[in-house]
């Protein structure tokens, strides 16, 4: 008996949100949820935001996107704001909340987290990056890999290999590089400036 409530009540629920949203795509407005095989088959078109749900099945791209947004590959040409699992998770512009996938790159500035094998920020990141690879042009805050990277660090960088031009902060790793220091540009195991 309460299976049955629940299925009805998950029937109705989607019934009313796809009544709601399939109107609003086909006028080219922003919507709460996006279903995407490949772009452009999808609900919301890829000029248009999603505020709640993103559920992309090969490949979805909208221009922002707040909420969560799953699937395999996952593309916002705008902001994204809120969770994003995927293999690849892209944002073009600003992103405020967690990436987690194989590969994650935030072309402008990151406000949260990433986690993934390959991580990269072209911007500033405001926060935390987890991984194997992990490179941002300017770090405030923890990178956690194998191989850390960042033009202008503020905070931590623990891995095997870290590297930085500018250091107000910690290394800790088997080599770490500071290279815009006029001596002891290379440390074993520890390194730090303020």
């Amino acid at each position: 008996m309460n299976c049955t409530k629940i299925l009805l009540a998950v029937a109705l629920i989607s019934a009313m949100t796809f009544t709601t949203v399939a109107p609003a795509a086909s006028r080219g407005e922003d919507g709460p949820v996006s279903i995407s095989l490949v772009t452009p088959v999808q609900i919301i078109d890829a000029q248009d935001a999603v505020y709640g749900l993103r559920l992309n099945l090969i490949y979805g791209r909208n221009k922002d996107v707040v909420g969560l947004d799953l699937g395999l590959f996952n593309v916002t040409t705008g902001d994204f704001g809120g969770l994003g699992l995927g293999l690849v998770n892209y944002v073009g512009g600003e992103m405020y909340g967690v990436h987690e996938g194989l590969v994650n790159w935030v072309v402008g500035d990151v406000y949260g987290g990433q986690a993934g094998l390959a991580n990269y920020t072209a911007g500033a990141l405001n926060g935390m990056q987890f991984g194997l690879l992990n490179c941002v042009d300017t770090l405030d805050g923890v990178q956690l890999g194998l191989v850390n990277h960042a033009v202008s660090a503020t905070g931590v960088q623990l891995g095997a290999v870290n590297i930085t031009r500018y250091l107000d902060g910690l290394q800790i790793g088997l080599v770490n590089i500071v290279s815009g220091r006029e001596h002891f540009r290379f440390m074993p195991i520890v390194n730090g400036s303020w």
